[in-house]
């Protein structure tokens, strides 16, 4: 689950959200702001979904938005070096 996608596109997110449970209020949003935990609560308590539902179903919403269209930074891979410009790679031995 890539939960950093939420924090850099909290207001698609959001959006979303509320498209899908219209039971979520603009400040009820902002008030969970980002945090899953209290994401999934407010979802449980807006819609009567027990708590696993919910969590599944926001798990689902956010990996389709990933999977769409939202940034996600990916860590840089620290085994992959470049070396400076003219220098050559040597090998083993």
């Amino acid at each position: 689950m890539e939960w950093n996608a939420i924090e850099v596109n909290w207001k698609q997110v959001s959006a979303s959200m509320k498209l899908k449970w219209s039971a979520l209020t603009t400040d009820e949003l902002e008030f969970v702001d980002r945090n899953k935990g209290a994401l999934v609560a407010k979802v449980h308590d807006r819609t009567g979904l027990d708590r696993d539902t919910a969590e599944r179903q926001l798990d689902a919403l956010i990996a389709g938005l990933v999977a769409s269209h939202l940034t996600v930074e990916k860590p840089v891979d620290p085994a992959v070096r470049v070396p400076p410009s003219g220098a050559k790679l040597q090998g083993p031995g």
